[in-house]
């Protein structure tokens, strides 16, 4: 449990940071996402009627959370857990995206 909540606590930091941005902006040569990280470009029109742009990014954050959590019970008392959170951010900063 305590594994589970760190991945999607960090999952979530991660994710928001650099991950969306690399998933989501403008290619650099059509591999990787050059922006926008920590959502900067991110408009909430709630009060004018328009969607909000957060829904994206949270449904993203979801899927990139349970993608951390498989690795947890594969890895379940293998692993150091200092390597494991290291592992899990690497996942859902570069590998998920």
């Amino acid at each position: 449990l305590f594994k589970n909540f760190l991945d999607a606590s960090g999952a979530a930091i991660c994710f928001w940071l650099l991950g969306y941005g690399f998933a989501y902006g403008e290619t650099a040569g059509g591999f990787i996402g050059t922006g926008p990280f920590g959502l900067s470009d991110v408009y909430n029109h709630v009060g004018e009627g328009g969607p909000d742009g957060w829904h994206g990014w949270f449904f993203q954050w979801a899927f990139t959370g349970a993608a951390a959590t498989i690795v947890a019970g594969s890895v379940a008392e293998r692993c150091k857990i200092e390597a494991y959170f290291v592992y899990s951010i690497f996942i859902s900063t570069f590998i998920y995206p």
